[in-house]
């Protein structure tokens, strides 16, 4: 991975989230123009955005929270035991 890759990818939820300057977000973009690895990681981490967004609209189902229920009763079962 070369240098430019980890700049990259070390600021992919800045650029995301549209949280850094406009120099920083050019040279980004400009780097994902040219490196097909890195914009695919790009793309993935939107898209994965973009599902939690839309899922998170939703009520979670009782299941779901019965199970998150159950974990967080053992998590804190296992640390009683330490």
């Amino acid at each position: 991975m070369s240098r430019s890759c980890e700049q990259a990818t070390e600021q992919i939820y800045f650029y995301l989230d549209g949280e850094m300057s406009y120099f920083r977000r050019m040279r980004i973009r400009w780097h994902l123009r040219r490196c097909g690895h890195c914009d695919c990681a790009f793309d993935f981490e939107e898209k994965v955005k973009e599902m939690i967004r839309k899922k998170s609209r939703t009520e979670p189902s009782m299941e779901l929270i019965d199970r998150l229920h159950t974990l967080l009763r053992e998590e804190a079962g296992n640390d009683f035991d330490r």
